[in-house]
């Protein structure tokens, strides 16, 4: 749990960073991590089978070995692990003014479905948390 909380720390700001308790919360869906010696990533999805949905909470790579294709590696294997549960669709959210993230997701096959401005003081700010909800469908039927 160490090493997820490492990467945890390295790739979110304070005040967006998950702690212990949202961690072990998580586990009980699909919990996916990615190392030999150290934790070098990880991806959380949230899978409700009686809706055929799944959302992707939470993935993260370490600083130093990002760009080795490590989360396109772990979202291709949350996919197939979700197409196999015959789920749907699985969605995400992500911070508009990240743009390697959406075209990572873009080449995975998500799409943005929607974008999500938030509001502060009446003015849209993409530095305040707008996101893109995308989604890629998985199982046709």
């Amino acid at each position: 749990m160490n090493g997820i909380l490492e990467v945890e720390r390295l790739s979110f700001p304070i005040g967006k960073q998950w702690d212990r308790g949202d961690f072990q919360q998580a586990l009980r869906d699909l919990f996916l991590v990615s190392g030999e010696k150290e934790v070098s990533g990880f991806l959380i999805a949230c899978c409700r089978e009686n809706e055929r949905r799944a959302v992707i909470l939470r993935i993260a790579v370490r600083p130093e070995v990002r760009g080795r294709g490590i989360a396109t590696m772990l979202i291709e294997e949350a996919i197939e692990i979700i197409r196999e549960m015959d789920i749907r669709e699985v969605e995400l959210e992500v911070d508009i003014v990240k743009r390697g993230a959406v075209q990572l997701y873009e080449t995975v096959g998500f799409k943005i479905a929607r974008g999500i401005p938030m509001i502060d003081n009446n003015t849209m700010d993409d530095e305040n948390g707008s996101y893109y909800l995308m989604k890629l469908i998985v199982n046709e039927s």
